[in-house]
């Protein structure tokens, strides 16, 4: 009989623990591609209002979540080419924290066979260093090897509901003077 409690016992933490891997990495139980504002707003009322991105300050960090719509892009400017047709409205495309204060990098357990690295500056050489897990869909962005912020994206497997806007992961953390 304790056999089989065990198996039913492992079966079920397997289980779980391959639902884990099915999602984009969260920031605070809000996944890109999944979740929605409204899920939003019940964790943060300073996005209340919010149609497409809501911005707010949380302890020792700057918090601005995007969401599907019309005004999508990172700059702002109100386009209809990324809007995403296979994501309701509303739907929560990118998380973007900004550290007030630089944290040290070996507390984010960067595992190299996950992460890519890439100089998201313009022009390159800056100091700054993104590690890009496309996988889970999850940026740790540094500066002198210092983290100043994190982005949370959609996770590989999702990124065919709105590819023009996930296309380049560089524009989500890319720095510098542009023409």
């Amino acid at each position: 009989m304790s056999r089989i409690i065990l198996r039913f016992l492992l079966a079920t933490f397997l289980s779980l623990f391959a639902a884990l891997g099915t999602c984009a990495k969260s920031w605070r139980q809000i996944t890109p591609a999944h979740s929605t504002a409204k899920e939003v707003v019940t964790r943060f009322q300073a996005c209340q209002k919010a149609e497409t991105r809501c911005q707010f300050t949380l302890e020792d960090h700057e918090v601005m979540i995007i969401f599907s719509g019309r005004a999508i892009g990172l700059s702002g400017i109100t386009t209809d080419v990324a809007e995403c047709e296979q994501v309701p409205k509303q739907t929560v495309l990118a998380v973007i924290i900004t550290y007030n204060a630089p944290k040290r990098l070996r507390g984010f357990q960067v595992n190299n066979k996950h992460f890519r690295a890439f100089d998201p500056s313009s022009p390159p050489g800056a100091g700054f260093k993104t590690y890009y897990d496309a996988e889970d869909g999850f940026m740790i962005n540094t500066y002198k090897g210092r983290v100043v912020g994190l982005v949370y994206v959609a996770a590989q497997r999702d990124i065919h509901l709105c590819p023009e806007y996930y296309a380049d992961p560089k524009a989500f953390v890319e720095v510098g003077l542009f023409p």
